[in-house]
């Protein structure tokens, strides 16, 4: 398991830059990891997951800029989720829950410093839809029922509320794709499950951020609150028997 904790980390590593990045429409690629402060490249010694982190204590080496604590938090994450992704999974079981959780990491922190979730991630999940068919044993009427089900349910409850406070913006498009490709993993049970936790999550976010700041009009990252009770769900299910569907 410490040989996934540590593939994990550098995932994590990689998937800073893509939050980072892809908000801004910059190239994932070039130019190499630097300082956003005095965009000194990162030497390769200086730039190992956690590690460097600490010994740098927070700080660029160069300017002595203090990094975002976003960076060692997503790579240790990411080492936890590795983790849990191959604890008792074969390898294709693994690698796929693997993907999953990467992407899932990559919405939940820039839906909830920009509120936008990248379409790209969105087609990643889906069409690893299909692989998941295959390797989990689902059918594709059982993800095709369980993806229209959640995804109607919540659609006509976001339909209710919007006609009563006159006002239809309020689930973006990405959160519906999001929530379709989570009922067709998931299936019609869990899912819903799935959805009443990101709810939880979107209310408990609300009540601590009008106790700390008096907004009005908070928007809430419900990407973010529907991929962190995507992954407690995943936990459940793998090491308890409350959820057996």
């Amino acid at each position: 398991m410490l040989f996934f904790f540590i593939l994990g980390t550098f995932i994590g590593s990689f998937l800073n830059v893509i939050i980072c990045r892809t908000p801004k429409n910059e190239s994932i690629v070039k130019p190499r990891s630097h300082c956003q402060n005095c965009k000194k490249i990162i030497p390769i010694y200086y730039n190992i997951p956690i590690i460097s982190f600490i010994l740098l204590k927070g700080s660029c080496y160069n300017c002595k800029e203090k990094i975002s604590y976003q960076y060692i938090i997503v790579e240790m994450l990411m080492g936890l989720l590795f983790i849990l992704a191959f604890d008792n999974s074969s390898i294709s079981q693994g690698t796929l829950l693997s993907i999953v959780f990467s992407c899932l990491i990559i919405i939940s922190y820039i839906d909830y410093y920009y509120l936008l979730i990248p379409s790209l991630i969105l087609y990643v999940l889906l069409i690893l839809l299909i692989p998941f068919s295959i390797i989990y044993n689902q059918s594709p009427i059982q993800i095709i029922m369980g993806s229209s089900s959640i995804t109607i349910y919540l659609l006509v409850c976001t339909l209710i509320v919007g006609l009563l406070k006159k006002e239809m913006k309020i689930l973006g498009f990405g959160d519906i794709l999001l929530i379709f490709f989570i009922g067709g993993w998931l299936g019609v049970i869990n899912s819903f499950i799935c959805l009443f936790i990101a709810a939880s999550i979107g209310i408990i976010y609300t009540l601590i951020n009008n106790s700390i700041h008096s907004n009005n009009e908070l928007k809430i990252p419900f990407g973010s609150c529907l991929s962190i009770s995507f992954i407690i769900v995943i936990i459940i299910k793998k090491y308890s028997s409350l959820l057996i569907y």
